[in-house]
């Protein structure tokens, strides 16, 4: 009878600690989770900008009236456009930053997530510059 009696209380004991321990590793699994899906956000906001940079040197190497079509997906982030100057902030946190080889002009100086036209136009001066503008 003695031993049925121990039985029962060391069962009840280990349900109580493997709920414990479940809960526990459920709850890393979900920080993991998030910190993962934080990660790729940046990742995917890195290279809509790389993207971006790569389709305006590539228009600067081409002819007046090129175009290039440009998704952003930048998540909570954006590009901030100056000059030349083109610089992604997430969180309020400079990540990237690179020089176009023409200045840029767009009707806001940050870009967010969406689909952006790129086009080479020539200026009243006689210079190139890269017009941006959302479609």
């Amino acid at each position: 009878m003695q031993r049925e009696a121990w039985g029962v209380e060391s069962l009840s004991v280990a349900l109580m600690l493997g709920a414990v321990l479940g809960a526990s590793t459920l709850a890393i699994g979900a920080a993991c989770l998030d910190q993962a899906q934080r990660l790729s956000g940046r990742q995917r906001a890195i290279d809509s900008f790389n993207h971006f940079v790569e389709r305006a040197r590539m228009l600067g190497a081409g002819g007046v009236g090129s175009i290039q079509l440009v998704e952003l997906e930048l998540g909570g982030g954006e590009i901030i456009v100056d000059g030349e100057l083109v610089q992604l902030m997430l969180d309020g946190e400079l990540v990237r930053s690179d020089v176009l080889p023409l200045p840029v002009s767009a009707p806001e100086s940050e870009l967010n997530s969406g689909n952006y036209l790129i086009e080479l136009k020539r200026g009243a001066s006689g210079g190139c510059f890269l017009e941006v503008r959302r479609v």
